[in-house]
Formats: C-alpha cells, sequence, structure tokens
C-alpha cells in the first residue's frame, strides 16, 4: 500500500511540472496579455523574437488581480528599451523613474483601462538576463500633473 501512494504522489508531480512547463511554452507565443476588456501587447510580440518564458503566475493581492511572466534573455536592455517605446505609443505612463542600464531595478507604467473607474499597472522587474511583466488591474485613475 505504501508503495502504491508513493507511485500516486510522484505520477501527481510529474504531471503538475508538465503543466507548469506546457503553460511557459504557451505565454513564449503570447502575442499579447488578456485582461478582458484590455489587450497589452505581449513583448515577444513587440520585439519580434520569441524569449523563453521560465515562469508564469496568476493570481490576487489584496484583491487586485494580477498576471506575472517571467523571460530569459541576453539582451535585456534592447528589450526593454523595445518595449518601453511601444507602450509609450499606445499612452503608458511611466509611475516609477527607472535606468535599464543599473544591474537590477523596475519599470512601473500605469494606463487607464478600457473598464470605467479602472486602471492597469505594468511592472517589470529586471535583472541582467531576466525580467518580469507583472500587470494588475485594479480600481482607480490616473492623475495627470
Amino acid at each position: 500500500m505504501k508503495g502504491h501512494i508513493k507511485t500516486i504522489a510522484i505520477v501527481t508531480m510529474l504531471l503538475m511540472a508538465a503543466v507548469l512547463f506546457s503553460g511557459c511554452g504557451n505565454a513564449a507565443k503570447l502575442t499579447e496579455y488578456d485582461f478582458g476588456s484590455d489587450k497589452i501587447p505581449s513583448i515577444n510580440a513587440v520585439i519580434g523574437e520569441e524569449r523563453k518564458v521560465s515562469g508564469v503566475s496568476t493570481g490576487a493581492e489584496n484583491g487586485v488581480v494580477y498576471k506575472q511572466y517571467t523571460y530569459q534573455t541576453r539582451t535585456m536592455v534592447d528589450d526593454l528599451m523595445a518595449y518601453y517605446s511601444r507602450l509609450d505609443e499606445l499612452g503608458w505612463s511611466v509611475t516609477k523613474d527607472f535606468d535599464l542600464n543599473d544591474v537590477e531595478g523596475e519599470m512601473q507604467l500605469a494606463i487607464e483601462s478600457a473598464d470605467e473607474g479602472k486602471i492597469l499597472i505594468m511592472s517589470v522587474a529586471f535583472t541582467p538576463n531576466r525580467y518580469a511583466v507583472k500587470i494588475s488591474k485594479m480600481v482607480g485613475t490616473l492623475n495627470y500633473g
């Protein structure tokens, strides 16, 4: 009986790992991050190349829904400069100063949601070989000025 339970546990862990890795593979092919009425171009779609996705997570923190995609890269500065330029063209505003030449840091941007009374916040934590794009949708408005 003990051996049977151990076998079931191992098979379960292998299935969970397969689901996690297939989710990362599918995320690498995303052309946009989908938040219902809000569609944000994915980093791979903007840079025109596929970066390996090493992690995907979704959830809620303090009632705020988020999605996060972690990418591996050898060209972090080039990738994020291209991505920032495209987001700027789409109307995203910088909410936290950043310098992509720093060894590590965070780029933070925001935009009004298509859903009235809500905003999207994007945080991109970066190091020389990876970046994590985390997008949250919450109640709020942006104040300019």
